[in-house]
């Protein structure tokens, strides 16, 4: 995954939450999508995202 597509979903989140969807529900879109497990942990093709997370707090 490129960084692009890292920040588009980001930004994707962003604008879900800014426009009224709860927290509950990115995150259940998310698990849907299988890039977060029901613990809100990045699944195993997607754990490169938490470092990158990590470094935009």
């Amino acid at each position: 995954m490129s960084q692009k597509e890292i920040d588009e979903l980001i930004k994707l989140a962003q604008d879900q939450i800014k426009n009224g969807v709860t927290k509950e529900e990115a995150l259940e879109t998310f698990i849907g999508a299988g890039i977060l497990n029901e613990q809100g942990q990045f699944t195993e093709l997607y754990k490169n995202l938490d470092a990158i997370i990590t470094l935009k707090k």
